[in-house]
Formats: C-alpha cells, sequence, structure tokens
C-alpha cells in the first residue's frame, strides 16, 4: 500500500470504506478504472445495492452523505464550482446543507475543555447543551457572557481535523489516478483541483480564520449602518471555537407572507443585500462565496446581515479588471473581445480550438440580442458563459467560479424577495462608477506605463540571456550563433531604447498632470488647473513628435 502514499491501516481501512460505498451506489466501473478493483470489499463487488431510481448526481450525494462530514463538505465545496459541474449536480449537491446529526453534548463539553481549559463552557454564565445550527465542520451553540451579551459559540466537531487529513490525503490520490487513466477527466486537471479543495477545505477548519474574514467585511462596511456582521469576541476564539456576538432575527429563507406580518421591507432588503454582495465583488474584491438564505438574517426591517463567513473568495485588481473588460464585450456584443478577455483570465489546453470557441461564444451572445436590460438575469448569464468555457476545458480561477453561483444565488434571493427585484439595475452604478474610474487619465497612464514597463522587463531579459550566453562562451561551452549586420542592429536597439525612454517620460507627464488636475493645485484656467493643463499639452506635442517619428521611420 505504500505506493498509494497512505500509511497506516486507518488510512488503508478508510480507502476500502470510500471505494465499498462508491461500488454500493454504482460506480464499481470508475473503481476499475482507477485500477483499485483489488482493494474492493468482496461484497462490493457483486454490483450496485442502492443504485436503482437514482440519477447519477442523486447517487453522488448519497456517497457524500454516508461517506461523512469530509466528503460532505467536500460535496458543498464542489455545489460552488459551476465550472466543473452541470447544473443538475449543482442543484443536487446544494442539498447537501444541513444533513448531519447533531454533536454529542459530552463531545462538545471535551472540545470546549481543551480550548479554555478545565473550566470548558463554564466561562460562560450559560450554555445552551441543545444546538442552533449543525454543519459539517462544526455546530453552533447559543451562549450567555459574564457581561450579559448573547453569544453565539461556533465549536468544530471534534476529531474532524484528523478524519479531514486522511481523507484529503486519499481524494489527492484518487485525482491522481484519474488524471493517468481516465483521460476525460483529465482535461479537467484533478490533481489541480484536489489540491484547491484542500487549500478550502484546511481555511474552514481553523475557526479563528472565520474570525478574520468577519473582522475584514465589518472594515469594509464600517460606514453602512443598513449591513451587519457579527462581532468577534477574541478572547474566547480559538482554532477550534468561534464566539461571535447573536444576531436575532428572521432569515432570508423565511416565507415572504411571514416577513410581511412582521413589518419587514422585502424589497428593501433584496436592494441592500444586493448592493451590499455588489460593493464586495466590484469594490472590495472580497466576497462571502456562500450567501445562501440560512446565512442571511434580518436583525431589523431594513437591515441584512451575513454570517458564516468560512468560505470566501477573493479578486485580484487584475482580475476585477479583466472581468469588466469581459462584461463590457459582452454588453457590446464583441463576441472576439470577449473569448480575448476570458483566455486572459482562464488557463486554455494546448489544442484549444480557439475558432470554435469564437463561434459558440458569438451563439453564445446572440440569443441576448434585443432583450431588454430589466429582463437580463446577470448571474445566470455569467454561468452560462462558464459552462460555455467549460466545455473547451479552459480552466477558470476557483475564485471566478465561487462568483458565478454566489451571484446567482445572490440574485435568485432577491426575487424571492421582491419578484420585480432587477439585478442588473442594481449592478448598473457600481459599474459605471468603475467604468468611469478606468478612462480616468492617471488610470489609462499607468496601463501604459505598466505595458512600456513589460516591454522592458522582456528587454532585460534577452540581454541577460545574451550575458548568459557569453558567459558560457567565457568557459569553454561551444555555443553556435551568426551576427550579420551587427552595426545595422546596433542602431536599431539604440533607436528602439530611445522610444521607450521618450515613451516613459511621456507616460510620466500625463501621469502627473492627471494628478494634478485630480488635486486642483494651482491656479486654473477655465476652471482647471493650469499647471495640469500645461502638462498635458507638453505631453501630447512630446507625443504626437514620437508618433510622427515612427511613421516617418516606416516601421511601427
Amino acid at each position: 500500500m505504500s505506493r498509494f502514499g497512505l500509511d497506516g491501516l486507518r488510512q488503508i481501512n478508510r480507502l476500502r470504506e470510500v471505494l465499498g460505498v462508491l461500488a454500493r451506489y454504482g460506480f464499481g466501473e470508475l473503481v476499475q478504472q482507477l485500477r483499485l478493483g483489488r482493494l474492493l470489499p468482496s461484497w462490493a463487488r457483486k454490483g450496485p445495492e442502492r443504485a436503482r431510481g437514482l440519477t447519477t448526481a442523486e447517487r453522488v450525494r448519497r456517497v457524500c452523505e454516508e461517506l461523512g462530514p469530509s466528503f460532505i463538505k467536500i460535496g458543498q465545496i464542489l455545489s460552488t464550482r459551476p465550472d466543473l459541474l452541470p447544473p443538475d449536480w449543482i442543484e443536487e449537491l446544494s442539498n447537501l446543507q444541513g444533513r448531519l446529526p447533531p454533536i454529542d453534548f459530552a463531545d462538545i463539553e471535551e472540545e470546549l475543555r481543551a480550548a479554555w481549559g478545565d473550566e470548558g463552557w463554564r466561562r460562560l454564565a450559560r450554555f445552551d447543551r441543545e444546538p442552533m445550527a449543525t454543519a459539517s465542520i462544526a455546530q453552533v451553540h447559543r451562549g450567555t457572557l459574564d457581561t450579559g451579551e448573547e453569544v453565539a459559540v461556533k465549536v468544530r466537531r471534534p476529531g474532524i481535523q484528523e478524519q479531514v487529513e486522511v481523507d484529503l490525503r486519499i481524494l489527492r490520490r484518487l485525482a491522481q489516478l484519474a488524471a493517468d487513466h481516465i483521460a476525460e477527466l483529465a482535461h479537467h486537471d484533478p490533481v489541480q483541483i484536489a489540491e484547491e479543495f484542500s487549500e478550502s477545505f484546511r481555511a474552514e477548519l481553523d475557526l479563528t480564520q472565520e474570525g478574520r474574514n468577519l473582522e475584514r467585511f465589518r472594515e469594509n462596511f464600517r460606514n453602512r449602518r443598513e449591513v451587519r456582521f457579527p462581532e468577534v469576541h477574541w478572547e474566547y476564539t480559538r482554532e477550534t471555537v468561534l464566539v461571535t456576538e447573536l444576531i436575532d432575527g428572521p432569515m432570508a429563507l423565511t416565507p415572504p407572507e411571514e416577513l410581511d406580518d412582521l413589518g419587514y421591507d422585502r424589497r428593501g432588503l433584496a436592494r441592500v443585500g444586493a448592493r451590499a454582495f455588489l460593493k464586495m465583488i466590484i469594490q472590495d474584491g472580497f466576497f462571502h462565496a456562500d450567501p445562501h438564505p440560512s446565512n442571511v438574517i434580518f436583525p431589523e426591517p431594513d437591515r441584512v446581515c451575513f454570517i458564516d463567513c468560512g468560505m470566501v473568495g477573493r479578486l485580484r485588481p487584475e482580475l476585477r479588471e479583466r472581468l469588466l473588460g469581459l462584461l463590457l464585450a459582452l454588453i457590446e456584443r464583441d463576441a472576439e473581445e470577449a473569448v480575448d478577455a476570458f483566455l486572459s483570465i482562464g488557463r486554455a489546453p494546448a489544442d484549444l480550438d480557439r475558432d470554435q470557441l469564437l463561434l459558440h461564444a458569438e451563439r453564445f451572445i446572440e440569443r441576448y440580442h434585443g432583450v431588454r436590460l430589466e429582463n437580463l438575469q446577470l448571474g445566470e448569464i455569467l454561468l452560462e458563459f462558464v459552462r460555455l468555457i467549460r466545455a473547451h476545458h479552459i480552466t477558470l480561477p476557483p475564485d471566478l467560479a465561487l462568483l458565478a453561483k454566489a451571484l446567482i444565488t445572490v440574485e435568485g434571493l432577491g426575487q424571492v424577495l421582491d419578484p420585480e427585484f432587477d439585478m442588473v439595475s442594481e449592478a448598473e452604478p457600481y459599474l459605471r462608477a468603475v467604468m468611469r474610474a478606468r478612462y480616468r487619465p492617471d488610470r489609462v497612464a499607468r496601463r501604459m506605463l505598466g505595458q512600456l514597463e513589460a516591454g522592458g522587463a522582456e528587454t532585460q531579459a534577452a540581454y541577460r540571456d545574451f550575458r548568459s550566453a557569453l558567459r558560457r562562451l567565457g568557459q569553454g561551452t561551444p555555443i553556435q550563433f551568426e551576427l550579420r549586420q551587427l552595426r545595422s542592429l546596433e542602431q536599431e536597439l539604440d533607436r528602439a531604447s530611445n522610444r521607450i525612454a521618450f515613451a516613459l517620460v511621456v507616460a510620466a507627464l500625463v501621469i502627473g498632470s492627471a494628478q494634478l488636475v485630480v488635486a486642483g493645485a494651482g491656479p486654473e484656467v477655465y476652471g482647471l488647473p493650469m499647471f495640469g493643463l500645461v502638462g498635458f499639452g507638453v505631453a501630447a506635442f512630446f507625443g504626437l513628435w514620437l508618433i510622427v517619428a515612427i511613421f516617418r521611420s516606416g516601421r511601427l
């Protein structure tokens, strides 16, 4: 068994258990394809016992449930990845929420004693034995601090970390075997996906990380009274225990008529929640990746609170910029630009048929021709495009897939609260602000400067390669090369370096002038800062001079 990377009887028995459950639900052929048939228990070789009348997605869900917390969590993570699975699988695996029985109180007490010392849960003035909520990783109880403040105490399942490490090791090995022996799965790079799952899973196991996520959300929304995140009590929080303020109120899954009876503004709540999520993705680049209705609470008729922030997504500034480019291309119905934008985001296979991808993108965009903005489903459009990309085996950043699923969840929740809810209209002010910022002179100049710097970096790399070749030549390593018209080459290099330096000066003038205009520094002419206008004029003069010189040379 050592060649499977599994050490110890516990890992071997767990692998046999996993394979046995797979076979029992009709995946015996898959086990054989993975070259693991000899490890199946004898009873599992007789054929599937529980697969009759179930779809493939239902059988996968049953497998996750039977294998316990680790695989339930893996299934939940898969339910957020529309780039990997078809819609019916996503819907089925979403039903894995909240399927586990509660943890025995004796185990909870033992876990609190390990975290807080011998006093355990007695450190609190009150601790309810009955849980408020039960999930795959942890369980939540209501408690009261000595100060009288009501708190939510989230306790990690005892022994889950050890079990998770065993299961993740098995998952990685199964992924490697799938990559080696199943061609249709190898396209999706299962080893990389298994690594992504492992990283996400381990992050959620550390409850202090969820506490840090909450703190970051609270900071991002400190000036938004209508949006809340629970405060973390760090003096009680450990890796296995998270203590936050208790937020009371109806959840978003409360029937609309009950919210009406309570006097809640459903239309206003839908907009508050949507705008909060749009701010997360467009302005902050840090968003709640699992905003399903049981993670959204309405503490007041006009306020929204997000809880359970263990799973989050991050969008780097350059990824947000490329997403904006994709959105603009889709709006302008420019299929070629949309494909280029997506290829700059994802990782394409070596055998990608770009013409076929372009054809499919054109058909996709044509489907929305003439559709009014208020009738567009923003999340559904993004999700459909993600599925189109998946069909061409393009690997996407995991956070982009999380975003597509989370956006659909928020959009659906908004429409439950208010049937007339329109996500596109809510997103329009944010997108306009980003577009204005995108075309500010200083931002344009900064992008130009970045491109010039990239060109300079490539020149430096070529120079380093040249020096390396000379060093190898000096050490006696034979090198074959031929230089012709060396003098002409020197002149071209000199001319190119001068143009790059000249362009850098022009870009610096544009950036500096833009900063002066924004700051409003110095005397004004026609309501605009004079120094900034002078800088723009000088930059325009030299920029035109450079363009004329390039065209006169006959070489672009």
